[in-house]
């Protein structure tokens, strides 16, 4: 019997790849209780795949992601994956995606100052050009700063009373509101693990949450942050002090400020908010560990902010 996933990629491939043979690779655990697989399809015996099958179990995930992604390939953009079709797949709403060719590189890559600037000015760009479009379609009102901080409660037993995180929330919306901040639609989850490069192209994956944040620099503090996961500081204490983490960031926070209008010292005071964001975005996913190790940097700035990221200030 054929399993309905590999029937619904035989759905989805496109007529003239049909006559070749082809191989599939589950990338993670295909259990029941996941909320999407992803598989790497291959044709005949090419060492690269040509197609990557996304699976999701949320209708309105898979609907969403497929939006954005046509969207975007409407509008020119060539930051994201192209999407090939669309089916149904038992309980599971599936896409077949161009696979993009790439490597995602070393963190001395994504350190490089003309890569960085390339990274926030193609966000920065595709935020602004994309923020109307979003806003009518996707926009969701932003959570209650109380919201914020019981995610973060719940994430973590290190905020106790939280009262020290609920004023650094409400000045980073008040610093927005000074400047009259626009609102731009963020991707969610800007990290190396999701950028591909590709001699001189940059691919981002995974845009199933393209929208549900449209507070500005979270993308650019998500990057930053998986920056120094990738060089061994998972507790963000190189952004606290010189060296080539704080560079980076640097770099990204004021060429995205300058994209977007905004002044760069606005990205450091609102990194408080942005974390936060992420966070609550996690553990509505049921993400609690990595909302948990987000925690611990978000508890390190509150305890001595005057030190982060000195240089924006």
């Amino acid at each position: 019997m054929t399993p309905s996933w590999l029937a619904t990629l035989q759905r989805l491939l496109p007529e003239e790849s049909r006559r070749h043979a082809f191989r599939a690779i589950a990338l993670g655990r295909a259990l029941p209780s996941s909320r999407n697989v992803t598989f790497l399809i291959f044709s005949d015996d090419d060492e690269e795949p040509s197609w990557i099958l996304r699976c999701h179990r949320d209708a309105s995930t898979a609907a969403r992601e497929a939006m954005v992604l046509g969207e975007m390939r409407r509008r020119g953009y060539r930051l994201q994956p192209e999407t090939v079709s669309c089916g149904a797949c038992e309980d599971m709403h599936a896409q077949l995606l161009r696979f993009c060719k790439g490597h995602h590189g070393s963190v001395d890559l994504w350190r490089s100052p003309d890569v960085v600037d390339r990274l926030a000015s193609e966000l920065a760009d595709m935020q602004t050009g994309l923020a109307a479009w979003a806003q009518s379609t996707l926009d969701a009102p932003p959570p209650l700063v109380a919201d914020l901080c019981g995610a973060v409660q719940r994430a973590s037993d290190v905020f106790a009373g939280g009262t020290d995180l609920a004023r650094a929330l409400g000045q980073a919306r008040e610093c927005l509101a000074r400047v009259q901040a626009p609102a731009l639609p963020q991707h969610g989850d800007c990290c190396t693990a999701n950028l591909l490069w590709d001699d001189g192209a940059i691919r981002l994956l995974d845009w199933e949450h393209f929208g549900s944040v449209f507070e500005p620099f979270l993308d650019t503090w998500m990057f930053a942050l998986s920056l120094c996961e990738d060089s061994g500081d998972p507790a963000g204490a190189s952004l606290f002090a010189a060296g080539a983490n704080a560079t980076a960031t640097e770099c990204a926070v004021r060429r995205y400020a300058s994209r977007v209008g905004l002044p760069a010292g606005i990205g450091r005071e609102v990194f408080p908010l942005a974390l936060a964001r992420f966070i609550h975005l996690n553990m509505v996913l049921g993400r609690q560990e990595v909302a948990r190790r987000k925690c611990r940097i978000l508890d390190a700035y509150l305890t001595d902010s005057s030190r982060f990221m000195a240089a924006l200030r």
